[in-house]
């Protein structure tokens, strides 16, 4: 196999996936299931590694209970295939993240490079031109660029930040200047998205890192900037509404628009019981009301609901059963992680904590870590065979 095609490959499959949401060139995402089959060629013998086993024997495993689910679930066809699609998309990624540390960079997450040039492109192309025609939106604020919602932008840009930290370049002064000047040009369009939660998450990540490597010079100059932007946001009134707007948008207190869903999310998981409703099944007998209605779209004969936090949603659909496979295979990317951390202390291993906590952050606040359709989803899969291959790779050298 050549690994110089896998390079090209690997990056331009997360390219097609970020796409799907771009309603004008959406028909190009059908290409991905393709790239799927060429994973698992490719991946296959890579199986043998205990540790990538053991993970996709969990993965597999709730896979297989959401197929499950489709006895009892009033969609059972629609189901069984969501459920298939999850199996074989989340295995495939992974194994495809896994070959790609191993065998093509062990630089992990440069592959994200060309989708964060790719965002930064389209975001500044539709402020330049100002196009599409609804390129700003969200109740008036945010940049949502061609992507089918500000917080899907959002989610992209900070999912893919990481791929800046391994600029390929040789000089030093110039690996340095490339990632500040594309650093800052992504906390702009991430500041324009008017993101919350992605910027939330983005900072903990960031303080996490700070944490984890003892770097407290950047922590004090963090602190320094926060302390000012408060002192200013309390004396200066123009900087005080500008702000408050930011943070508040067009709600009176803090999450209004969230709270209907929430609420409807927390009824729902309630209702799943042990084995859920079904795999990719919207609860329809939460309380609805007016704001609430908005949140119900039909996709098909499916009714589809906005659940925002991921762990509720798998209560929901797949039961207390379904819920302890998927944080048992996310709790063994923690276990396997720390355990690296604390007998290396590199500074490699640090990142990828953060970048799996940021991810499984944004997760609950956001609600993708069950939507086979979504952006999110395969990036995070991606980073789950990165990590897993960095085990490898840290034990190959204690050997």
């Amino acid at each position: 196999m050549n690994k110089k095609a896998f390079g090209i490959i690997f990056p331009i499959f997360f390219m097609l996936v970020s796409i799907r949401s771009i309603e004008q060139i959406n028909w190009l995402s059908y290409l991905v299931p393709v790239f799927y089959f060429y994973f698992l060629f490719v991946g296959f013998k890579e199986i043998k590694n205990k540790e990538l086993k053991l993970f996709l024997v969990i993965l597999v495993s709730f896979s297989l209970w959401a197929m499950i689910t489709s006895f009892w679930s009033p969609y059972p066809l629609q189901s069984f295939i969501r459920a298939s699609v999850f199996l074989v998309s989340s295995c495939c990624i992974t194994l495809a993240g896994y070959y790609w540390i191993n065998n093509y960079s062990k630089n992990g997450f440069v592959y994200l490079l060309p989708l964060n040039i790719l965002l930064l492109t389209a975001s500044f192309f539709s402020l330049m031109f100002k196009l599409p025609s609804d390129y700003w939106s969200g109740y008036g604020f945010g940049l949502k660029s061609f992507w089918s919602h500000q917080n899907v932008l959002a989610s992209l840009i900070i999912f893919t930040l990481p791929g800046l930290l391994v600029m390929p370049f040789k000089t030093k002064k110039i690996k340095i200047i490339s990632t500040l000047i594309l650093f800052s040009l992504n906390i702009y369009v991430l500041l324009l998205t008017h993101s919350r939660t992605s910027a939330t998450v983005l900072l903990l990540a960031i303080l996490l890192y700070i944490v984890l490597s003892k770097n407290f010079k950047i922590l004090w100059i963090i602190i320094l900037i926060i302390t000012s932007v408060t002192a200013v946001y309390l004396i200066n009134k123009d900087f005080h509404s500008l702000l408050h707007d930011y943070i508040f948008k067009t709600e009176i207190s803090f999450l209004d628009r969230k709270k209907p869903i929430l609420s409807a999310t927390y009824e729902a998981s309630g209702h799943g019981g042990w084995k859920g409703l079904g795999y990719g099944v919207s609860d329809s007998t939460v309380e609805k009301n007016l704001q609430l209605n908005v949140h119900y779209h039909y996709e098909g004969v499916r009714i589809v609901r906005e659940k925002g936090i991921s762990v509720l949603a798998l209560l929901e659909e797949t039961g207390w059963v379904g819920l302890v496979l998927f944080l048992l295979f996310v709790g063994y990317l923690f276990y396997v992680l720390i355990l690296t951390y604390l007998k290396t202390m590199d500074r490699n291993s640090i990142i990828l904590i953060c970048v799996l906590f940021g991810m499984c952050l944004h997760a609950q606040l956001e609600g993708w870590w069950l939507g086979v359709g979504s952006v999110q989803l395969p990036l995070f899969m991606g980073v789950a065979g990165v990590i897993i291959g960095n085990i490898r790779i840290k034990s190959a050298k204690n050997s």
